[in-house]
Formats: C-alpha cells, sequence, structure tokens
C-alpha cells in the first residue's frame, strides 16, 4: 500500500486484531474494513459522573448526569476502582508494565507510579510501510523534525478534541505534566473549554473536549445530526485555537450510536478541513480510540475496533507533507476485554480513570516526543 508522506503509525498492529491489543486475553474481531456496525443500542460519552444505575450515558452538553452511566463516581476527578493517587504519564520500566512503550524517540525514562499491571500489552513504534516488527528503534532515523513534519518556530500550540474523553478524564492534564517534567515547556494547550479535574497536582489545560458529542454531529446537512448538530461550532474552534498541533480522539459517541464506519471518517476529514483552513500546516495525531465496554452494549467494543481498523487508511488517504496525520495506537493502553465497569481503569467500561488516564497519556507523549514536539 502507498502511503503518503507523513502518515505513521504510532504503533505496530498485530495481525488478528483491529485495535492492535497484543494481549491474548483480548477479544476476536471479524471486522476488518472500513465497513461499520450498525449496532442495536444507543449512548454518548457524557460526564465521567454518575449514580450507577445500568443505563449509558446520555448527556448532551458535558456536564454531570444524575444517573445514566454505570457504575461512575460522581467526583470530579472521574476516579473509581484501584489507586488512582500519585499516578502520572511517566513512562514504565520493565516487562511487565501495562501499554509500556519502548518507542519513545525522545521520551521520558522515568518509572510510572504504579498504575500499570501484567495484563494490558507492550508496543512499539513503527513506521508505515517500513514492515517493521516494533524493535524500539523509533519512529525514523534520527527521530524528531526527521520524522517528517514541517519545521516549527515559537511556541507549539496544541489541542486535544474529542468528547468527554478528552474534556472529563485526567490524560490531557497528564500529559502537559509529564511533558514539562520531562522538559518539554516550549508548548500551550489551546482550546474553548478547560479541563480542572483533581488529576495528581496537573496543571489545567485548555482542549476541545466536549461531552456528549458525535464527531458526525459536527457535519453540516444533509447530515442529520444523531443527538444535537454542532456544526457551526467546529468553524470557530478552529479560528479560536490556531492550532498547530490537534490530538483527537473522537467518535466513541459515534460508534455506541451506530453511526456508519465511513460517516465517522468523513466527519474526522472535516475537522482537518476546518483546522487546515486556519493553520494549512497543523499535524493531527488522530487515536485509535480507546476500548468501549458499557454495561446493556454487547457490540460497542466491535463497532470501536472497527473504527479503529478503518483509521490507517484514512489517514495515508488525507496526510500531506505540509500537514502529516499520525495514527496514535490509544486503544492498546488497556486489555479490552478487561475494560469493563467497576475495573481497574475505568468505572464504566468508557471513561478512564486516573490511573487509565496516566496510560492514556504516556500513548500522546511518546507519539509528541517522537516527532520533536514540542
Amino acid at each position: 500500500m502507498r502511503v503518503l508522506p507523513g502518515v505513521l503509525f504510532m504503533a505496530v498492529i498485530p495481525a488478528g486484531l483491529t485495535g492492535g491489543c497484543s494481549s491474548g486475553s483480548g477479544p476476536a474481531d471479524a471486522s476488518h474494513s472500513a465497513a461499520s456496525s450498525s449496532g442495536s443500542s444507543s449512548g454518548s460519552v457524557g460526564s465521567a459522573s454518575s449514580s450507577g444505575s445500568s443505563g449509558p450515558p446520555t448527556d448532551m452538553a458535558g456536564s454531570s448526569s444524575g444517573s445514566g452511566s454505570p457504575g461512575g463516581s460522581s467526583s470530579g476527578d472521574n476516579s473509581s476502582s484501584g489507586s488512582s493517587s500519585g499516578t502520572s504519564a511517566g513512562s514504565s520500566s520493565g516487562s511487565s508494565a501495562a501499554g509500556s512503550s519502548s518507542s519513545s524517540n525522545g521520551g521520558s525514562s522515568g518509572s510510572s507510579s504504579g498504575v500499570r499491571d501484567s495484563g494490558a500489552p507492550s508496543d512499539s513504534s513503527t513506521h508505515a510501510g517500513s514492515g517493521g516488527s516494533g524493535d524500539g528503534g523509533g519512529v525514523s532515523p534520527g527521530g524528531g523534525n526527521d520524522a517528517g513534519h514541517p519545521p516549527h518556530t515559537g511556541v507549539w500550540h496544541i489541542t486535544p478534541i474529542g468528547d468527554s474523553i478528552t474534556q472529563d478524564t485526567c490524560g490531557p492534564q497528564l500529559l502537559s505534566q509529564e511533558l514539562i517534567k520531562n522538559g518539554h515547556t516550549n508548548f500551550t494547550f489551546v482550546g474553548t473549554q478547560t479541563n480542572n479535574q483533581s488529576c495528581s497536582g496537573a496543571p489545567n489545560v485548555q482542549s476541545e473536549g466536549h461531552g456528549g458529542y458525535l464527531v458526525t454531529d459536527l457535519m453540516p446537512a444533509p447530515h442529520k445530526a444523531i443527538l444535537q448538530d454542532h456544526s457551526a461550532e467546529l468553524p470557530m474552534w478552529a479560528a479560536n485555537d490556531k492550532s498547530d498541533v490537534l490530538l483527537m480522539q473522537f467518535g466513541t459517541n459515534d460508534v455506541w450510536n451506530g453511526v456508519a464506519t465511513q460517516t465517522i471518517l468523513d466527519a474526522y476529514t472535516l475537522v482537518l478541513t476546518d483546522y487546515r483552513a486556519v493553520n494549512p500546516n497543523v499535524i493531527l495525531l488522530v487515536a485509535q480510540i480507546t476500548p468501549l465496554n458499557p454495561a446493556g452494549c454487547a457490540t460497542c467494543e466491535k463497532n470501536a475496533e472497527a473504527l479503529n481498523a478503518a483509521i490507517p487508511g484514512w489517514a495515508t488517504s488525507q496526510s500531506t507533507t505540509a500537514s502529516p496525520i499520525y495514527v496514535v495506537d490509544v486503544w492498546s493502553a488497556f486489555t479490552a476485554s478487561a475494560y469493563t465497569p467497576s475495573s481497574m481503569y475505568t468505572a464504566d467500561g468508557v471513561h478512564p480513570n486516573p490511573a487509565g488516564g496516566a496510560l492514556v497519556a504516556q500513548k500522546w507523549y511518546d507519539a509528541l516526543t517522537a516527532q520533536g514536539i514540542p
């Protein structure tokens, strides 16, 4: 397959799993194409808080939903089962680290503070099309700007963009904390929303995390909004943010609601188009989304993996030398079959708790620093 300039896979995706989980305990997935699974249940990733009832959350504006998301905590930091104190996005050492990575080209050498376990897979980075097996040698010879994005001067403006997994969990804040801790200070997070969870002392950051949003609801007519029409908002975000880098994890609510994979990818294209209209050199890091196993939705994880399988091909088709796209396998930070309500890294099978947020932050940290950002 021909790979356009700048497209990079930030983790090896083993044969037989669409999202890249190497654990034998992960779910078998028969859908390796871009075809969508329609799914019959509906839900939305709104806020992380809940009362513990069994139905999926239906928050549309990102505020706390008093009932609906299964097994959640009502605290602002989205904490639940498992210890969350002292967590960070630091690199993990040792072969038993969950989601440990040997791919951080210039990443942290510190160890994480007890949030990883032996059940989740390790991963290494390789360039798309390189045929590499993930030997830990980095994403390209020399790393940094050699990986393909245009030279950059000045402060990096970074925008995490997505739904409540971006807005209401600790990932973005722990990412900022980890960058600063390791001497990467030439950046600022920009966006219209403030992430202010209680996340192990991590600083507040700005983002475009919008609880309850479907990425496809950013699309104008004739697309029919599933929950709410947010099409007028996207151009305003892009104009306000003037982003150099987008960290996009979007689509969880879409697959939960059975939106076709191609429609989700069309929405990704719209997001990219609007941000490129403001900054033609914007760099997109797009996540293969975290596992999705809320109570009452037997098809959600399969739908998520179908989207994840389609993301690399979309990235290849949309990447340019001026505005490259990098695929970040955030899905493999967790063992999907164990990412269930009231488990180690999530209260509801949807939102990472602070310990889970540290694993997500590590994926973004490795991806950014491998490209010499910031």
